[in-house]
């Protein structure tokens, strides 16, 4: 580690203001636009090198848990912190009344006041301590140990034992949620501190002004109160189906789910549902993975087709050392982080995926995803650092995601060789919209408990104490999804269990990208001259469609997301009714079906929750 180097990068950048400064008799703020420019320069070639040097140690870390690349992260986090708070606080010495949108903009995003040296210590230290433990967990039974990756999320996707579900959920949620319950209070407390540090009231409300607005909480139930009739109908009908498989013992026709028998480990996507609430069984499955098996597909092919997908659109194909950096299948010699993530190396020409794949067409469907992420990071590469961004972090998701929507369809799978041509059949049309709505519709309220539950952490509204009792009361609430055994609340922190609440990331974001996915496919499939529903529309080989995307890419973080959703959609604001007309026919089927059944709408709250 050259040391030196950095020495002189740091000071490098913190000599320009004092230096000018000292030759003008300025009071206060300083209103030199020329010189804010520069500031701003030498700022983005710098912070650029040090972001690279931190996601390198990131990466090594997060794909070799070792203390060795921990304590590099820690060393590299302690440097790049230290230069943000100075930056940060040079920034704030510029008038920027009547600088340019562009510099007043940048400047905003310099750096940011940081804690003391022992307590960004300390942060670092939690953070990878929660990291290395949601990595590394084993459960085990009889001698043998189970990872997440692959054979606790293969357990999931796949048993219809509710005994051997009951057993994999517990043991995770026990021995993740207990073993980060202590760090995490730490995590609020100084992640709190340091947000108040930035004028921000709490952490919370940091991730919040991401969306330039101060309304975001009451605008994300205002979205989910239009979409929770459909919801509300797709709880009821997999209600029935689970009862038809595990029986009244396990199952209240009234009553909230259990949470170990609703698709993944958390009950965030119900995908894996689909063979238990397929609406017309005897129909084309719109799941080919074994036809990929058949066909011999690899892990290799499905990225590579991932990247031809997006070529097709006349977009960017991934760099040639994307395959040789990139980690796509878990690796046997070592522990690592395997929550599938793009990377952006901060250089302009290394962008990479972290993932621990196999072949199946639910990895088929997040490579399309991960993939969306690379795209974007590709086309806003070229801006100033504090651009190259999501226009928000709904943004980056939505990208990703809706390059999955069009892949799923079945006019793609037939395309390219992973479905039998058909004609239209209303049935099986029902069976892929049940299919999309398991792994999106569903998840809507999920993701908005997430971070209702974490904002109100931050904001101190819960008793320590109490913390886990609270988010199965707004989990039952909302969701209508209840814990399958007593929770404990003094040692038991559940909702820690899952990558992006241990690893330090909103999940707000998952829910606005639902929303606005749908308002990116309808544009991109009208602009591609898509003639019929929305949800049988396939945008592979539409360049017409790639540039529309491109240009709304392109854009960065440069402008507030209003203006970039504008760019794509001719909107502003994020709005339902895409993602309602896309499901329409759905909706209507599940009414139908559920009143013939019977079945209640909604669920009974119990007077004893099990939550304690």
């Amino acid at each position: 580690m050259n040391y030196l180097f950095w020495i002189l990068v740091l000071t490098s950048l913190f000599s320009v203001v004092p230096t000018v400064f000292a030759n003008r008799t300025v009071v206060g703020h300083n209103n030199d636009e020329g010189l804010a420019k520069a500031f701003l320069d030498r700022y983005d070639d710098e912070y650029s090198q040090l972001a690279t040097e931190k996601t390198w140690a990131s990466w090594n870390y997060e794909t070799n848990l070792t203390d060795y690349n921990a304590a590099i992260v820690e060393e590299v986090s302690a440097r790049v912190s230290a230069y943000g708070d100075r930056a940060n606080s040079n920034a704030s010495l510029f008038d920027t009344t009547l600088f340019a949108y562009d510099t007043r903009r940048l400047l905003t995003s310099v750096g940011s006041l940081s804690l003391n040296p022992e307590e960004v210590k300390e942060l670092t230290q939690v953070l990878y301590q929660m990291s290395r433990i949601y990595g590394s967990h084993k459960v085990c039974k009889e001698e043998k140990c189970y990872s997440l990756k692959p054979e606790l999320t293969k357990l999931m996707a796949s048993s219809t034992n509710a005994t051997e579900r009951l057993w994999a959920w517990q043991q995770w949620h026990e021995g993740v949620g207990r073993a980060i319950r202590p760090l995490y209070v730490t995590y609020v407390h100084l992640e709190n501190k340091q947000a108040r540090l930035n004028g921000y009231e709490d952490y919370g409300d940091e991730w919040r002004q991401k969306y330039e607005t101060k309304e975001l909480e009451s605008l994300v139930h205002d979205l989910y109160k239009q979409v929770e009739p459909l919801y509300h109908q797709i709880h009821a009908y997999v209600r029935r189906r689970l009862y038809e498989t595990y029986g009244p013992s396990t199952i209240d026709l009234r009553g909230p789910l259990p949470a170990h028998l609703v698709g993944d480990m958390w009950g965030r996507f119900w995908s894996d549902l689909g063979d238990i609430v397929r609406p017309y069984p005897n129909k084309t499955s719109v799941d080919p993975t074994e036809a990929m098996i058949a066909q011999n597909y690899t892990v290799r092919r499905m990225f590579e087709m991932g990247n031809d997908f997006f070529v097709s659109m006349g977009l960017k194909p991934v760099p040639d050392a994307f395959f040789n950096l990139s980690m796509l299948e878990k690796p046997t010699d070592r522990e690592v982080v395997c929550h599938a993530t793009a990377w952006d190396f901060n250089d302009g020409k290394d962008f990479r995926i972290r993932m621990c794949a196999s072949v199946s067409f639910s990895d088929f469907l997040t490579i399309h995803h991960e993939l969306g992420h690379t795209q974007y990071q590709m086309q806003y590469a070229h801006l100033p650092y504090g651009y190259r961004d999501g226009a928000n972090d709904g943004f980056h998701e939505a990208i990703g995601e809706l390059m999955s929507m069009s892949v799923a369809t079945t006019k793609h799978l037939q395309s390219v060789g992973l479905m039998e041509v058909i004609e239209d059949d209303p049935e099986v049309d029902i069976n892929f919209l049940m299919q999309q709505a398991l792994a999106s519709v569903s998840s809507l309220p999920f993701h908005l408990v997430q971070d209702t539950w974490r904002w109100r952490l931050f904001r101190g509204e819960i008793p320590t104490d109490e913390w886990n009792r609270a988010y199965w009361h707004e989990k039952m609430a909302t969701v209508g999804v209840t814990p399958p055994v007593p929770r404990d609340d003094p040692q038991d922190l559940d909702p820690v269990a899952i990558f992006h609440v241990s690893g330090d990331f909103d999940m707000i974001r998952y829910f606005t990208r639902t929303i606005m996915q749908f308002q990116f496919a309808q544009a991109l499939c009208d602009i591609s001259d898509h003639v019929g529903p929305l949800h049988k529309c396939d945008f592979y080989n539409s360049t017409k469609a790639g540039t529309a995307l491109a240009k709304m890419m392109s854009m960065g973080s440069s402008k507030p997301w209003p203006d970039a959703m504008e760019t794509l959609t001719g909107q502003r604001e994020m709005s339902v009714l895409p993602l309602l007309n896309y499901f329409r026919p759905l909706h209507e089927w599940l009414e139908k079906e559920n009143a013939r059944n019977g079945d209640t709408i909604g669920w009974n709250i119990p007077p004893s929750d099990q939550t304690s």
